[in-house]
């Protein structure tokens, strides 16, 4: 009896190389088929194409195919054994039935003691072969998997050290404008500082610092950041939402949330952002950031992390410019008179700097009235300092309601008040002069139950650019009006000329 080997299967490197792997030194073939690798839409799925009948091994048919060969060449061998003298009908008959017996007391060992086991054997080796596909699919998936969670790990891990990246030089950027802020001397170095330290800290956004006006009813530009500015240089807090619900405001594309009051002179930007400034419980402040859209776009929402680093900002800017100015305001003195509780001279002078150069840029006028009490010296003489001190309060309250939000009313020394009006025209400069001096004869002065006595003022009036170009050129021009009305009767209203 002749002994069949089965090799063993081909390696699965060498069946990529090759096509499906198959011995080819049996007399039957072993099928193994192709394991489909899994795919994106199939994750992890490993299937098994349908089987070819023609090599699955079978102990039934090959059994009947030798079977059929071996009694062919046994009928033809017994055939010449016996009619080996005379090769007739009977001779094959008889062949025919010799090997029949034969067979049929061969046939079902040959079966059972060869083919039989042998496809066990061979149903063995595709069992292990399968299991063995199987394990290493589910090892190729759980090393699938292992190698996702391994790269969103690091992926993870990236973004974790580019944010505290971020952070580390956010923090570093402001701690150094916080060390120069506390070293400046000034406010224009402090409102530098702010411009180069904006542009650094957000980078991608435009932006300005608003700081209140000793008055505490205007807020003033003090440093802007990346491109025009989205505010004018000056509002009222009653314009920013921040402000008057005392914590940040994010106004989106959305329009969830109102846009603020400050952005209706400029294209509305896409996004904005305003943080009020609090420095030892009181507003001293507000940041504003904001982000326009490009036509044809769609827009940009702020970022959390910008938002965080504007809460974190306006804390530390906010004290060290309230230390600022709180040095400024031991050195430069008051800038309210503490009689009338009016701006004085020296908050004059440097706010009206300011208003002449805005006004220079805009091309707009700025008047300037110079007022003096008439006659004071002697109300003084003979009533008394503190009835003139009482007339002086008076009248700082009737300066103070007949001027406008931006009109800036001083006390400028003695019994002379300064009054300087922006966007005005001369006719409507020398109106207002007259208005304010009617109103004065018309107020009721009493001094300890005494009538004082009718009060009346001579008015001198400069306007910019026509009188001066200058704060100095316009107060000379506007008291030299003021002259010349005490000369010429008082109580009454001199246009320089």
């Amino acid at each position: 009896m002749r002994t069949v080997h089965v090799k063993n299967p081909v390696r699965r490197d060498d069946r990529n190389s090759r096509g499906v792997g198959t011995s080819t030194s049996t007399p039957f073939a072993v099928r193994e088929d192709k394991i489909l690798e899994p795919t994106l839409e199939n994750p992890g799925r490993r299937t098994r194409p349908a089987a070819n009948p023609l090599t699955t091994f079978s102990p039934f048919r090959y059994t009947v195919a030798i079977t059929c060969v071996g009694y062919v060449i046994l009928v033809l061998l017994n055939w010449l054994e016996i009619g080996r003298n005379h090769l007739g009908l009977s001779s094959f008959v008889a062949a025919v039935v010799d090997t029949t017996v034969f067979l049929v007391a061969v046939l079902p060992l040959l079966y059972f003691l060869m083919f039989r086991p042998m496809q066990r054997y061979v149903e063995q080796r595709e069992q292990a072969i399968q299991e063995l596909e199987q394990a290493k699919a589910r090892l190729e998936e759980r090393v699938g998997e292992r190698t996702h969670e391994l790269a969103d790990a690091g992926r993870a891990a990236q973004e974790s050290l580019q944010t505290l990246e971020e952070t580390h030089r956010d923090s570093t950027l402001l701690g150094e404008l916080i060390e120069l802020l506390q070293a400046s001397r000034t406010a224009a170095e402090a409102e530098d500082m702010l411009r180069r330290f904006g542009e650094k800290l957000f980078p991608t956004l435009g932006g300005a610092i608003y700081l209140y006006r000793s008055s505490r009813n205007i807020l003033e530009r003090a440093a802007c950041w990346n491109g025009e500015p989205a505010s004018p240089e000056t509002f009222t807090p009653e314009d920013c939402w921040a402000l008057r619900r005392g914590r940040q405001h994010l106004a989106e594309v959305d329009q969830k949330n109102p846009r603020c009051r400050h952005f209706r002179q400029v294209p509305a930007p896409a996004t904005s952002l305003c943080v009020a400034m609090m420095a030892q419980g009181e507003t001293t402040g507000v940041l504003v950031l904001h982000r326009e859209s490009l036509p044809g776009q769609s827009a940009v929402p702020i970022s959390e992390r910008a938002r965080q680093l504007a809460l974190t900002a306006v804390e530390q800017i906010a004290l060290a410019l309230s230390n600022l100015q709180l040095r400024e305001k031991l050195r430069d003195q008051a800038i309210r008179d503490p009689l009338t509780a009016m701006f004085n001279r020296r908050y004059f002078e440097e706010t009206a700097e300011r208003e002449l150069r805005r006004a220079e840029q805009e091309g707009v006028s700025v008047g300037v009235i110079m007022m003096d009490l008439d006659h004071f010296k002697r109300l003084n003489d003979t009533r008394g300092h503190e009835a003139g001190d009482v007339a002086l309060r008076r009248i700082g309250l009737v300066l103070q309601n007949k001027t406008r939000v931006e009109d800036i009313a001083c006390r400028y020394g003695g019994e002379e008040f300064l009054l300087l009006l922006p966007g005005v025209s001369l006719d409507a400069l020398v109106s207002r002069a007259n208005q304010i001096r009617e109103a004065m004869k018309e107020m009721d002065l009493r001094f300890h139950g005494e009538i004082l006595g009718p009060i009346t003022v001579s008015c001198g009036v400069a306007i910019f650019p026509d009188h001066g170009r200058t704060c100095i050129e316009l107060t000379e021009a506007a008291d030299r009006a003021l002259y010349v009305a005490k000369q010429t009767g008082r109580d009454k209203v001199v246009v320089a000329s």
